[in-house]
């Protein structure tokens, strides 16, 4: 049913690697013209022009300017901002720890498994697992950061 998204990625991502031209000089200082980079910013640029000149055709249709989706945007901010801090620090963070628990778990259960790795390498992910586990787990136990502003 969507089959057309995929299409209209693919062929972008064709035309813009065709040229691989860095969009904008001044903010592309480094990457070369032809380079793999040069490709992707040139994706990149393509992409948001298309959805400027959508969001210009709606506008022109449905009678906004761009104050007018400007001060929508300022308004949702905070909100917007809270919504993607909480996703990002509380919700992907317990993901991570979820999936560090399970490897662990899975590693020191499934001893009698015929393809486990040695002890040394046992040890290695188990202290892998702690330490990413403990980062997860602070930034998800930290209390979110409030800004004033």
């Amino acid at each position: 049913m969507f089959d057309f998204i995929g299409r209209f990625f693919s062929r972008l991502w064709r035309i813009s690697n065709s040229w691989r031209i860095p969009p904008f000089e001044q903010a592309t200082a480094g990457v070369r013209v032809g380079s793999r980079l040069g490709g992707c910013l040139m994706f990149v640029f393509l992409l948001l022009c298309i959805v400027g000149v959508v969001l210009a055709i709606a506008g022109a249709i449905f009678g906004f300017t761009f104050d007018d989706v400007d001060r929508w945007l300022d308004g949702f901010g905070p909100a917007l901002d809270f919504i993607g801090t909480v996703l990002i620090q509380k919700v992907l963070m317990a993901i991570v720890l979820f999936v560090c628990i399970a490897l662990a778990g899975a590693l020191v259960f499934s001893r009698s498994a015929p393809d486990t790795p040695g002890w040394g390498k046992t040890i290695l992910i188990l202290l892998v697992c702690l330490a990413v586990g403990y980062c997860s787990t602070v930034n998800m136990l930290a209390p979110l950061d409030v800004r004033a502003g």
